[in-house]
């Protein structure tokens, strides 16, 4: 008799949180094809993230399929259970987008830019720009050119060692732009600016709300807010760093996933 309502339980708790199991095991999945389809994503991605992140997400696969095989085609029935493997990918990949870079991006071919290349790009800046200049450039690169998922920033207004940190590594500007180039689909997403923007001497802030189109298998969309913070440099007044911040966890943007839906 008790039998009965124990496994009634299992039942409901199973439909209640398949929908969550299957977003992150579909994301799981198009990683691992991204990896495949792109071998020179390794060169983006920091050492302690190197094989980690691949193994589990061949391994949330490999047991998915395995349950599939077993149980058939039944809806109800799909368990794509998650262990503890899967909570400490998901920890992996902490609060940024270039997290998620981290874990998909697939560099594009672009050759990098040669020192003397570099040289040319640094002479070639927008020095000691007023608050009110730099501030109609960056509202242009936020409304006009949504470089957040298109990386069409102007690059004049930054120096040519800007870096563009998360909380996993630190990137260069080109590794940046070659990377959100890749792992975004700019026509499929939306960037929208939540308030002003704000500059000072020392730095520029925003905020932002988006759902991301992600350029990997199923073509998962996202959404999220968060706060960008880019640094001057006091002499120049170049832009030298710049940093991105989630409101939201992890875990709680991949439960927003929808696929194949253009925001």
């Amino acid at each position: 008799s008790t039998l009965l309502p124990r496994s009634w339980l299992h039942k409901k708790w199973l439909q209640a949180t398949t929908k969550m199991r299957n977003n992150l095991v579909l994301i799981s999945c198009a990683v691992v094809a991204a990896v495949h389809l792109f071998p020179a994503v390794e060169s983006f991605v920091p050492p302690a993230a190197k094989g980690r992140s691949s193994s589990i997400a061949k391994a949330s696969l490999f047991h998915w399929g395995e349950r599939q095989s077993e149980k058939g085609d039944s809806q109800e029935d799909i368990n794509p259970l998650l262990d503890d493997k899967d909570e400490q990918s998901s920890s992996l990949l902490r609060n940024s987008r270039r997290s998620f870079l981290s874990a998909t991006a697939a560099s594009s071919l672009l050759p990098l830019r040669s020192s003397a290349g570099a040289s040319t790009l640094q002479s070639d800046k927008q020095l000691n720009l007023s608050n009110e200049e730099l501030k109609k450039i960056v509202l242009s690169d936020i409304v006009d050119k949504s470089f957040l998922v298109s990386a069409d920033i102007t690059r004049s207004i930054y120096d040519e060692s800007a870096t563009f940190t998360d909380e996993i590594d630190v990137y260069t500007m080109d590794k940046w732009v070659k990377g959100t180039k890749a792992l975004f689909i700019a026509s499929g997403s939306r960037v929208s600016l939540v308030g002003d923007v704000d500059v000072s001497a020392t730095e520029v802030s925003f905020r932002f709300d988006e759902d991301l189109m992600f350029n990997i298998p199923f073509k998962p969309v996202c959404s999220l807010t968060g706060k960008v913070v880019l640094t001057r440099d006091e002499k120049t007044g170049l832009i030298t760093s710049y940093r991105e911040y989630w409101d939201q966890s992890v875990n709680d943007v991949l439960k927003t996933a929808k696929f194949g839906k253009k925001a």
